[in-house]
């Protein structure tokens, strides 16, 4: 208590220092002294207020610590599994090394989806790249594996070797089914290497 009497000196004597300067045919002792009880009377209000307000904080701590004392009571017994936590992680991995043997298929004509009649016939130009680092012999089979054959041909023979970055280009002719639909044939460089495939609707 002799903390808050300390301080409601202090602030009053503030209070007073700081208050305007009277002109001279005022009466300066009798404002100053009812300013200080103004304040005095203003801090006594605000201590007031603190004091419930502590008041009400420690009644809330004691009901939480009831309420913790009540939960630690309760028979809750957890129990533990054998089914492992797998946290996934990112492990930096060196460059990828190039592969020996790798290739592409690429489709030039028709493009995948083209429109076609009935039993129309169109001409088919497939694109084969060697991607890898070491040269392929001669002989390296293409070959028809899965879709409707819409060519007639199921091998095409690489007939030279092929250096690193060097394509083949392969060219049948195609015709389309006689029934209306969407029409998928899919090919493969022997190895197998990679696959490429040609798509078509027929109308």
């Amino acid at each position: 208590m002799s903390k808050k009497m300390l301080f409601l000196t202090v602030l009053a004597l503030v209070l007073a220092a700081c208050m305007p300067s009277q002109s001279q045919d005022q009466q300066p002792t009798a404002d100053i002294q009812s300013d200080v009880n103004t304040a005095v009377a203003g801090t006594m209000q605000v201590n007031e207020q603190i004091d419930h307000a502590v008041e009400m904080t420690v009644a809330a701590k004691e009901l939480d610590t009831a309420s913790e004392e009540t939960a630690a009571d309760s028979n809750v017994v957890l129990q533990a599994t054998n089914t492992p936590i797998v946290i996934p992680s990112f492990t930096p991995t060196a460059s990828p090394v190039p592969l020996k043997y790798t290739c592409a298929i690429v489709n030039l004509k028709p493009k995948n989806g083209t429109l076609y009649s009935k039993n129309a016939k169109f001409d088919i130009k497939m694109r084969v790249i060697n991607t890898g680092t070491r040269p392929w012999p001669v002989g390296i089979d293409v070959k028809y594996v899965s879709g409707t054959n819409i060519t007639g041909t199921t091998r095409v023979e690489i007939p030279k070797a092929l250096q690193p970055g060097q394509v083949y280009d392969i060219n049948l002719d195609g015709k389309a089914p006689d029934k209306k639909g969407y029409y998928m044939m899919t090919w493969l460089v022997d190895g197998p290497m990679c696959y490429g495939s040609i798509g078509i609707n027929v109308k």
